[in-house]
């Protein structure tokens, strides 16, 4: 009976398991559906209130915007800066009027105020001191021509924390800056309606280029912290390449999905944060009506599933006593002995170890040993990717540059120093390289003594200029532990879409420019037909 009653058992368990695979799959496609279900809706609701304020961003920045354009364009304006200071002070009573008059228009505690070309203060429609801001990077995009917005930055005048908008004021026949006008907001001005859209499960930040908090929705704005050089949001800012999109990653120290969206005037990032584990309790809230109804379904199961191996086991019963009773005489048997061995443990066991060599090799295979830069391969997947996104998404004012990169003179270095030294040269130049770019432009290393940059989403090709002279400098000032590594460097730069829109074509650009600049000494620069021929050449 002891045989028979085990035969019963596994039997029953075999019924009881076949009828609950069911329910177990129900459960499991259940909750993956529920998960993939909150997940898109926590992304779409994330993106759509992320978008709501970048759209809000842009139209405080588009009023701003045409309220100081037209203000520069007044003749009592330019008249003003262009009278000579002895002469100036009849003048300026006018035309603190028209930024009285104008202030007044927004509604708001914002200042507006005009600086010269030599970047002083002249007027200001608050008490504030006048101060010299020729040193302040908006003070320096208007006198470049360019409306800017600032990062946020630390008031000379009024010593608070504020954001600044600033146009150029143009000579009316030259069409050269001559002034800024600029109005300078709170960085609070923003909170406020950002904390209109606060959930209790998720929050929204605006941070600016250099990753500080413009605005938290949660109210958590912590100035002082902000401005010490390392914002709240740092490490999360840094992992953010795309324009928008979504990521899942530890905010401290807490799981989250984070969906986030670029402003395209600011360039601030607009990021609302939900923390995972209030996905995963609305998951666990419907994955517990699943087993309580599983369990009643699971009862029902167990009482037909032993029903069933009761009338299965019966004959085998009586089969087992009639062997018994050949064994005690009256013929022979002959013992069937089935094993089985359960694997599922060490096939879950193996496949973590592949996947977790795959993803070693992988990583590996993507990155340049020496430097930690893209290897050959990665850079050319990531120019590749990126075009692919711009012929699908093209937008006429935007630019993308391809820099090839050889170093001058490395050769030399390396004989004369060694390898080792030769090394940290290379490495050095790459760390310098590295930091000059954005977060989302690509900076890789082809071998040897030949690196590429690939930068887009450029407004004008004089940034392309800009780069490519900073990319001169970084190689000419190199030092390496206080030996200055003797080298140059040489740049043949192609531009999407003039120069193509496919990699083969760009490339092959960029490799006839650089191979002109080293025809022509090198130490210098050389890109296509963009920009005017007499500007088409930064040999040195």
């Amino acid at each position: 009976m002891v045989i028979s009653s085990s035969i019963r058992l596994k039997l029953f368990i075999l019924l009881l398991a076949m009828g609950s695979i069911p329910y177990i799959i129900i459960i499991m496609l259940s909750t993956l559906n529920t998960i993939s279900t909150l997940e898109e809706s926590a992304t779409k609701n994330g993106l759509l209130r992320g978008a709501i304020v970048s759209e809000n961003l842009t139209k405080h920045f588009e009023k701003n915007a045409h309220s100081l354009q037209t203000l520069a364009l007044n003749p009592f304006i330019e008249e003003c800066l262009e009278t000579p200071p002895s002469e100036r002070e009849s003048k300026l009573d006018e035309v603190k009027k028209l930024l009285e008059y104008t202030n007044s228009t927004f509604r708001d505690s914002g200042t507006t105020a005009l600086t010269d070309s030599a970047g002083d203060q002249l007027l200001r429609t608050d008490s504030g001191k006048l101060v010299n801001l020729s040193k302040r990077a908006h003070f320096q995009e208007a006198m470049k021509g360019y409306n800017y917005v600032s990062d946020t930055l630390i008031s000379m005048s009024t010593g608070k924390g504020i954001v600044v908008f600033a146009v150029p004021v143009k000579d009316s026949i030259t069409g050269k800056p001559i002034g800024m006008l600029q109005r300078n907001f709170s960085v609070f001005s923003f909170q406020e309606f950002v904390e209109t859209l606060h959930e209790d499960d998720s929050f929204i930040i605006v941070m600016d280029r250099n990753g500080r908090s413009v605005a938290n929705s949660s109210g958590t704005i912590n100035l002082g912290e902000e401005f010490s050089g390392e914002g709240r949001y740092k490490n999360l800012f840094q992992q953010i390449y795309k324009f928008s999109g979504t990521l899942r990653t530890d905010v401290e120290g807490e799981d989250c999905l984070v969906c986030y969206t670029r402003n395209s005037l600011s360039d601030w990032l607009v990021v609302t944060i939900q923390p995972y584990k209030s996905i995963l309790n609305q998951v666990y809230s419907q994955i517990f009506r699943y087993i309580v109804i599983g369990m009643l379904m699971l009862f029902l199961v167990s009482l037909v599933s032993y029903s069933l191996a009761v009338r299965a086991t019966r004959p085998i019963i009586e089969m087992t006593l009639a062997a018994e009773k050949i064994v005690n005489g009256k013929g022979t048997f002959t013992e069937i002995n089935i094993s089985s061995d359960d694997e599922l443990g060490q096939m879950v066991k193996a496949f973590n170890r592949i996947t977790s060599a795959r993803d070693a090799y992988r990583l590996e295979s993507e990155l340049d040993r020496l430097t930690g830069l893209f290897n050959k391969s990665a850079t050319e997947e990531f120019c590749k990717i990126k075009l692919k996104k711009y012929q699908e998404n093209p937008f006429d004012h935007m630019l993308m540059a391809m820099f090839l990169i050889d170093l001058d003179h490395f050769k030399e270095a390396n004989d004369t120093y060694g390898h080792q030294f030769g090394d940290q040269v290379l490495i050095e130049f790459s760390r310098q390289l590295r930091g000059n770019f954005r977060a989302t432009d690509c900076v890789g290393r082809f071998g040897g003594d030949e690196f590429v940059v690939i930068v887009d989403n450029l407004k004008d090709s004089e940034m392309v200029v800009v780069f490519a002279r900073e990319i001169l400098r970084i190689a000419r000032e190199l030092t390496v532990e206080g030996q200055h590594a003797g080298v140059t460097a040489s740049v043949g730069i192609s531009i999407a879409p003039h120069d193509g829109v496919e990699y083969d074509a760009i490339f092959k650009s960029a490799d006839i420019a650089l191979y002109h600049v080293k025809l022509n000494g090198r130490n210098g620069f050389h890109y296509g037909s963009l920009i005017d021929e007499e500007d088409n050449d930064g040999l040195l």
